[in-house]
């Protein structure tokens, strides 16, 4: 068989001012130039799209002890699609970082946080130790690897946009529960560079990100939603504080052990909550 000429590339003229540019405009407009494997994940968007094949994509968020955990078992049941939680994330970190050397990249980036926060715990528990008075005894070992700790928002986004890009959630949706926690948050999360391309070869422009000076935040100009993995729908739960810290002292004590609900801790992750979403001043409402 010969090749057509119909998917020849054009012949720009000998005259032409710039014969490099002349040439792209003649090339051929593959849909897929580098084949069907290169390109699967467009492919797999065009095939969705045509059959209107939309996978339901719904965040659900809400003060502690709203019920968000309960409600999103409940939809991701009725949709059969997968519940995304911050537990999973955290231990998906953890388990990204648990080799002794772990690839390059992501997991390796985990590992050395993970084992930064964990020392300034134990110095931490050190420094509290040492200023207590032990009698005839020492203060006991420290076991840095047994330090609880609370993984860096960075950390759990990319770990969240690395799940949302699975196919099981790009396909049939997901019911992504509780995180994001602040609109910050969402903006890291939900929202991408706009691409630019060269006028004349058509080539995406390459834009490195501008350093941040300490405690300057990013402003996102330029930036816009990520289509492929934003939600499309929000449950939002509402309910007084009052009521919410009644609830969790009606818990028993079998469902409480090991987890934030309890006094301290639901008047912190309350305040948070409020100082996040109902702040007049601050950043918009999640």
């Amino acid at each position: 068989m010969k090749t057509s000429d119909a998917f020849k590339d054009g012949e720009p003229p000998e005259d032409a001012e710039d014969p490099e540019a002349e040439a792209a405009k003649l090339k051929f407009p593959w849909h897929c130039e580098k084949g069907v494997v290169e390109n699967a994940r467009m492919l797999n968007d065009e095939f969705n799209a045509v059959r209107q094949l939309n996978p339901v994509k719904i965040f659900v968020s809400g003060p502690p002890a709203s019920g968000k955990t309960y409600y999103s078992k409940m939809v991701s049941d009725y949709y059969n699609i997968p519940r995304v939680h911050v537990k999973e994330l955290t231990d998906k970190a953890y388990e990204m970082a648990a080799p002794e050397e772990p690839e390059e990249g992501l997991a390796s980036d985990i590992k050395a946080k993970i084992d930064e926060l964990k020392q300034e715990e134990a110095d931490k528990l050190q420094e509290k130790y040492d200023g207590m008075d032990w009698g005839d005894g020492e203060a006991p070992e420290i076991d840095k690897d047994s330090l609880p700790i609370r993984l860096p928002d960075d950390i759990i986004q990319n770990i969240l946009k690395i799940r949302l890009n699975d196919n099981d959630c790009r396909n049939r949706g997901y019911i992504l529960d509780g995180y994001p926690r602040t609109h910050e948050n969402a903006q890291h999360l939900f929202l991408i560079k706009e691409k630019k391309f060269d006028p004349e070869t058509g080539e995406e422009i390459e834009e490195e990100e501008p350093e941040l000076e300490e405690g300057q935040k990013k402003t996102f100009e330029g930036y816009i939603p990520d289509k492929s993995i934003i939600p499309f729908s929000c449950m939002i739960l509402k309910q007084e504080d009052s009521f919410l810290m009644n609830r969790v002292k009606r818990l028993k004590e079998k469902d409480i052990n090991g987890t934030h609900y309890n006094a301290a801790d639901m008047k912190r992750r309350l305040a948070a909550y409020r100082e996040a979403n109902e702040n007049k001043v601050a950043e918009p409402s999640l």
